[in-house]
């Protein structure tokens, strides 16, 4: 397996980049200044020559004039004919224009100027060219100390902002060296421990976001938790009874009436072994967020329907009815095995709580959430108990008498699955006395 480059750290990324760009800002700056020097230097030598040609031309207006970065004096002088330090093809040019002509003789730059000069005979002029001459720009002579001053300035000022933005990031960084070093201190889940949130705006959203996760973690680990406790305390109990009923049975020879009740009881016992299975089954994909998935549309009154259409049967053959009443409609969005579970489960628990007698369903969806009755003749839960039986394996003193094959799983699931969707199951007291389950989800 081939091993991967280590990526390069966003501080050294950073701080890279931006000296990379600084440096070709600066190198872009110095070649422009450099540039601009050297134009400066032949304008101001060009300047000097004209000066020159015109006072030689005039001598008698008083003239100041210099020249920059020449070494050389400007020689000015009236070209003859033949003259063989002016070009004659500059000249030419030069007559024919009747402009000034400036070239680049050698290592001389010449000006060639047209004037006007008065004789000494009657005050008469005549034309004649000026020329004016000194040493040419040498860029190398210019550039020379301005590069060796820059580059000295060039290396201090990108290695000084180097430093800078790496102290600065670094100490940016501080926040996220902290939580690496809090994060490493964490051995497990359920202590409690969180990172330290303070630090820089960019920062302390994604601390805040990495406790969040780690609350949700903690959360799930004691949800974990306390289903493993409760599933192997209530699984032991079916599996010993289970176990207890067959070895008295294998202890000595029977009849074949003394067989079946064993294996009846056995058989009671292994179907609540199933149930409680199931049971657990169905808290596992609460547990694990299953109701947030796999929402569509379903109308209120469906997820009764099919409630009471999976529980009637059980409830008639108890001897009792189910009744089902639709106020108002409507159209939730909701994970709908789920829902139709809970509900089923309170149908289921009203029938076993109060055999024999009518339960009611009632359903009641407006603008706000969606509202299901479960009403039974029962005898009620006690205002004292009624927050307790919502409890995983939690039931009532009532409960344990009235159905002692009850897992006490139906109303803890039917909160959950509720809680899920927004909503709440609470118990109230039934119009006819004894226990209504109001059970809640909001549409969206």
């Amino acid at each position: 397996m081939t091993a991967s480059r280590p990526t390069p750290s966003v501080q050294a990324r950073v701080v890279g980049r931006a000296v990379a760009l600084l440096a070709a800002s600066l190198a872009t700056v110095g070649v422009v200044t450099g540039l601009a020097l050297v134009v400066q230097a032949r304008a101001a030598l060009d300047d000097a020559l004209l000066a020159a040609a015109h006072e030689h031309a005039h001598p008698e207006e008083a003239s100041d004039w210099e020249v920059e970065h020449s070494r050389s004096p400007v020689e000015s002088w009236i070209v003859t004919r033949d003259d063989p330090r002016v070009p004659a093809d500059a000249l030419t040019r030069v007559l024919a224009t009747e402009a000034p002509t400036f070239s680049d003789v050698g290592g001389t730059r010449l000006l060639l100027l047209p004037a006007e000069t008065e004789t000494e005979a009657h005050g008469a002029s005549r034309h004649v060219v000026i020329a004016a001459s000194a040493a040419a720009v040498r860029p190398g002579r210019i550039l020379a100390p301005f590069a060796l001053g820059y580059v000295l300035l060039f290396a201090g000022m990108t290695g000084a902002a180097g430093l800078f933005l790496s102290r600065t990031i670094h100490a940016a960084f501080a926040p996220l060296r902290r939580a690496r070093s809090e994060a490493e201190a964490v051995l497990g889940l359920g202590h409690g421990a969180r990172l330290t949130e303070e630090g820089p705006a960019e920062v302390a959203p994604l601390l805040h976001a990495v406790n969040g996760l780690l609350d949700r973690l903690d959360q799930a680990w004691a949800t974990q938790a306390r289903f493993t406790a409760d599933a192997a305390h209530e699984l032991r109990t079916p599996v010993t009874s289970l176990v207890g009923e067959l070895e008295v049975a294998l202890r000595r020879p029977r009849g074949e009436e003394s067989y079946r009740e064993a294996l009846e009881s056995a058989r009671e016992e292994a179907d609540r072994l199933r149930r409680l299975v199931e049971a657990l089954s169905h808290f596992t994909k609460l547990d694990a967020g299953e109701a947030s998935r796999g929402r569509e549309p379903a109308r209120a009154s469906e997820l009764a329907e099919v409630a009471v259409r999976t529980e009637g049967s059980g409830v008639e053959a108890g001897g009792g009815q189910v009744r089902l009443r639709v106020e108002t409609d409507a159209e939730l969005v909701v994970n709908r095995p789920l829902v139709e579970l809970a509900l089923a489960n309170l149908v289921r628990n009203a029938a076993r709580h109060a055999p024999g007698t009518a339960v009611e369903v009632r359903v009641r969806a407006g603008a706000g959430p969606a509202r299901f009755e479960v009403d039974d003749a029962g005898p009620g839960v006690p205002p004292e108990e009624r927050e307790a039986v919502f409890a995983r394996f939690a039931r009532g003193g009532t409960a344990r008498k009235a159905d002692p094959g009850g897992l006490g799983l139906g109303l803890a699931f039917a909160r959950e699955v509720a809680r899920q969707h927004g909503g709440d199951c609470t118990i109230e007291t039934s119009p006819a006395g004894g226990t209504r389950a109001v059970f809640t989800v909001r549409g969206g």
